[in-house]
């Protein structure tokens, strides 16, 4: 009967395969969900009589309940399950979406925001601890740079899906139209997620290890710095990422003229380039640079913050996308080892809380860029509000000098706020 059952269950490999495949359309439909808005914004500006400081304040409005809810999000994943955070959080944020498209000013339109947020605030954590209970170590890598790089291609799918729904039904139209994918997404990730693995699959030991723990105890990882040290870094990084992301579009159809769907089109290309990089960067980290993320963070951010200097000085739109294309195609060689290398190393009991942390920086910077972007467009203009992404370069180039460099250190500091077998090395196999 035992035998039987064992040949009855998935394979690690096929359980892992699907998880992958569930999570980034996941979170392809969370980017369209989220970033309408980006292409959308000067006709809400118009209806609305807003200038680009209050349309950055919109933005603004998501990404400061987005950043709150990070660490809750893992919390509620590390003690109440990864499922069922992940399914309540994608059902809120479509309902949020759809009515995104009923506000009719200004304040109604940021309080819409701030809920959807909320909700989608619930789902980055979550979505990193179901990936953790489903792959092993060796898989784990892999899965997570998969995983990571729809949120760039989610960037650049983005505007061309936004920017035709936007035409055709006007962008209240646009709102409605996505929250129908986010609903498809509900269905999808409830009835296509595979169950976790079992203990005996995830580890070497034979001891079962529990992926849920008790708040108290998920808690501990929250007196970590080195872990705030990491979400520093990742909130410089995403200071350049979300300002690029929130204003590009409108730059582009209101400085360079460009039409609604060729900004679309344009502001897609570098994402792409993303998406790539960032595969090709964990890669290249795990091969030939395991233990030393500053060999790669410093100099891809100093190469990066050069090539956003000469995107700011171009004088067409071709030659703007070009340089943005190159310096996001630098920057994202970083992504894998500021983002993904705790989470790499945490114990799956805490991917939740940690994940959410880390996360908490880069979300946090998406609720500085836009404002303050927007902001220095009205006062300044916008050469001047896109050289204020200079500054993310030097908070993550600061990061990486203050984080730890190897495993072993990140075990050491993680050692002193939780528990030793919590610390397990088994777990860390795939840095070590």
């Amino acid at each position: 009967m035992d035998a039987d059952k064992s040949y009855r269950r998935p394979s690690a490999r096929r359980v892992a395969t699907t998880t992958v495949a569930v999570l980034f359309i996941t979170w392809l439909i969370d980017y369209i969900d989220r970033l309408v808005i980006t292409l959308a914004l000067p006709d809400i500006g118009e209806e609305f009589h807003l200038g680009t400081t209050l349309q950055g304040l919109i933005l603004t409005a998501f990404f400061i309940t987005y950043a709150l809810m990070q660490i809750p999000g893992g919390i509620l994943a590390d003690t109440k399950g990864a499922r069922r955070t992940m399914v309540m959080a994608a059902g809120g944020w479509t309902i949020f979406t759809a009515a995104s498209g009923l506000a009719r000013g200004l304040a109604s339109m940021m309080v819409v925001r701030a809920v959807f947020g909320v909700f989608q605030g619930m789902y980055p954590a979550a979505s990193i601890k179901a990936l953790s209970e489903r792959t092993t170590p060796e898989q784990r890598l892999t899965a997570n740079g998969v995983m990571s790089a729809s949120n760039p291609l989610g960037s650049a799918i983005a505007p061309v899906v936004a920017a035709p729904l936007i035409v055709a039904f006007g962008w209240r139209g646009a709102f409605w139209a996505v929250a129908v994918l986010g609903l498809l997404m509900v269905i999808v990730l409830w009835k296509g997620l595979p169950r976790p693995l079992a203990a005996s699959e995830q580890q070497e030991q034979a001891q079962a290890v529990p992926t849920q723990v008790p708040l108290r105890q998920a808690l501990q990882l929250l007196k970590s710095s080195m872990m705030w040290r990491f979400t520093l870094m990742f909130c410089g990084f995403n200071i350049i990422g979300w300002g690029l992301v929130s204003w590009v579009p409108s730059y582009l159809r209101e400085s360079k003229h460009v039409s609604l769907t060729g900004a679309g089109l344009l502001a897609g290309v570098p994402w792409v380039a993303a998406a790539i990089s960032m595969m090709a960067g964990g890669y290249v980290f795990d091969r030939f640079l395991r233990g030393n993320h500053r060999r790669v963070v410093v100099p891809v951010m100093v190469a990066t913050a050069g090539l956003l200097a000469l995107m700011v000085r171009a004088e067409t739109a071709t030659e703007f996308i070009v340089w943005e294309t190159c310096g996001t195609l630098v920057m994202y060689l970083a992504y894998m080892q500021i983002f993904g290398l705790p989470l790499r190393m945490l114990p799956v009991e805490y991917a939740g809380v940690g994940g959410g942390m880390v996360n908490f920086g880069g979300q946090l910077a998406g609720a500085v860029s836009p404002f303050v972007m927007g902001f220095l467009a009205e006062r300044f203009s916008y050469g001047v509000a896109f050289s204020f992404l200079g500054v993310g370069a030097v908070l993550a180039i600061v990061g990486a000098l203050v984080t730890p460099q190897t495993p072993e250190a990140f075990r050491a500091g993680l050692g002193r706020h939780l528990k030793t077998q919590d610390v397990a090395p088994a777990v860390l196999v795939e840095t070590a």
